[in-house]
This record gives structure tokens, C-alpha cells and sequence, in this order.
């Protein structure tokens, strides 16, 4: 992990849904995940060089195929920083964990920067779409947030509370609940930020921001009953992580949605 010091605001990447596959060019509904991951890759590169952290939530590869892992860690070493992956519904966690620790990103687990622990929980669940924390994962949670004398950032793929889209709260976090209680009972849990949704949704609990980002490739029409496709490009998120345990962060999109999205799609 970097050894550099923080003893100010810390710049983290949140990347999510990059949606890779074994072939470099294949489209998801029309779209060539691995061009548009390097094309929000570029515009990161031009905006922030160098950020403290960038963090991947999740649906990184959606075939979960090694070859898609290798790529990924390949355009995630263009930043001279410490990178955090953890699964989503769509990845393979043992591919996974064969392939990114090869190339310095830590799977999973806590990463310690200034007075913030990064925390990155898993809730893949095998066979399914819908995410589940175990009950190791809320422990070791449950761990950082009595023993640290700084400030928590949860990340985890899937959404732990309704966002208003009917068929994506049906597979959201199971027992999101349990996560929220942590919030409520810890003042030093600032935020919780996940993947999952394509879209951006954002609210508060209590002293903690709850933050869904958008993908790097598709985005989702928010407010559905039914599957359906936005009109937005690709996208990104930048926190800045203040000493005094406030966050400041905003989505950024690429300024043109690439050409061939499928926008009459009802799912994949």
C-alpha cells in the first residue's frame, strides 16, 4: 500500500460497473465496456492525475473471466495510488482474487489513509442478483467502526435501501438493514457508497451520505417499474474525504453518450 502521508482532504475515485468481457471490444446493449472505461479512465487522468484512492464497486468484469480481470488491473495501473476492488453480482470473487492481488490492488478488506478507513464489503452472493452481507463481513465492520479513533467510509456493490426503481430494489442488499443500523448507531460511519444502480442517488442518515453512482458504460432510468436505459453517458465519482469527517463529492459523466447504445433494450 502507498506510504504517503495525508494530513489533509483525501481525492477518491469511485469507479463501478465497467461490465468487462473476456473479448476486449464486446458491447454491453451496444456499448464497448472497455472503450468507454477508457475514455472515463482519460478524463480522470486529465482532471485528477493523481488520486488518493481509487475504489471499484463491484459488476467489474461480467463475464468474470480472468482475461477481463487482466485488463482491468492493467487500466487501473495508470494511477500511482493505492486501488480497492470488491465483487459485484456480475463477478467471479475467486478470479478475482487470483488475478488483482498479481498486480498490487487489494481485494476487499480496509485501506487506512489519513484519519479514514476505507472499508470494502463483500456481498456477492453466488447464483444470484440480489447482494447478502455475512455475518464475518458485519463483524469486521462491527470491529473497525469500535476500535477506530478516525472516520469510516463504506463501500459495497449493491444499494442497502429502496432508490425508487421497482425492479432494482427486488435485488438490492437483503439484509441492507443491518448495514443502516451500523450508521445510526456509530457517529464516526460518514458515508456508505455503492454501485449497482446506474444512476445517481444520493440522501443522508442521519451523519452519514449515502451515495449510489453510475457506471462507467450504461446507465439506468431512474423512478422504473421495469427495466429500462437512460440517455447519460458514462460516468464516474470523486469524493474529497475532509479531516473533520465531512465529505464532499459529485458524479461526473464523459460529455457525449457513445454511439450504438440499444435503447429500446429490456434487459441483459
Amino acid at each position: 500500500m502507498d506510504q504517503r502521508a495525508f494530513d489533509g482532504d483525501l481525492n477518491i475515485l469511485q469507479l463501478t460497473d465497467c461490465h468487462l468481457y473476456r473479448e476486449p471490444h464486446r458491447t454491453l446493449l451496444g456499448i464497448d465496456t472497455q472503450q468507454s472505461l477508457d475514455q472515463v479512465l482519460e478524463a480522470v487522468s486529465r482532471a485528477l492525475p493523481r488520486p488518493d484512492a481509487v475504489i471499484a464497486t463491484g459488476d467489474l468484469v461480467h463475464d468474470g473471466s480472468e482475461a477481463g480481470y487482466q485488463r482491468l488491473a492493467e487500466s487501473l495501473s495508470r494511477f500511482d495510488a493505492p486501488v480497492g476492488t470488491l465483487p459485484g453480482n456480475h463477478d467471479d470473487p475467486d478470479t478475482m482474487e487470483q488475478v488483482l492481488p498479481r498486480h498490487r490492488i487489494q481485494n476487499g478488506g480496509t485501506l487506512e489513509l489519513g484519519n479514514w478507513s476505507l472499508v470494502l464489503l463483500n456481498s456477492h452472493q453466488a447464483g444470484r442478483e440480489g447482494g447478502f452481507l455475512e455475518s464475518g463481513e458485519l463483524e469486521r465492520l462491527d470491529q473497525l467502526l469500535a476500535e477506530s479513533n478516525g472516520y469510516v467510509l463504506v463501500f459495497v456493490h449493491h444499494h442497502p435501501l429502496p432508490i425508487g426503481c421497482r425492479w432494482l430494489d427486488r435485488i438490492g442488499l437483503a439484509n441492507g438493514e443491518a448495514l443502516l443500523d451500523r450508521v445510526r448507531s456509530h457517529a464516526n460511519l460518514r458515508g456508505v457508497v455503492w454501485g449497482h444502480v446506474h444512476q445517481e442517488w444520493e440522501s443522508r442518515l442521519e451523519q452519514a451520505q449515502l451515495l449510489g453512482t453510475p457506471s462507467t458504460c450504461i446507465q439506468f432510468a431512474p423512478g422504473t417499474e421495469r427495466f429500462a436505459l437512460a440517455l447519460e453517458p458514462p460516468a464516474w465519482r470523486l469524493l474529497r474525504l475532509h479531516p473533520d469527517g465531512s465529505i464532499t463529492s459529485q458524479v461526473h459523466h464523459l460529455q457525449e453518450l457513445p454511439m450504438g447504445l440499444a435503447v429500446d433494450s429490456s434487459g441483459y
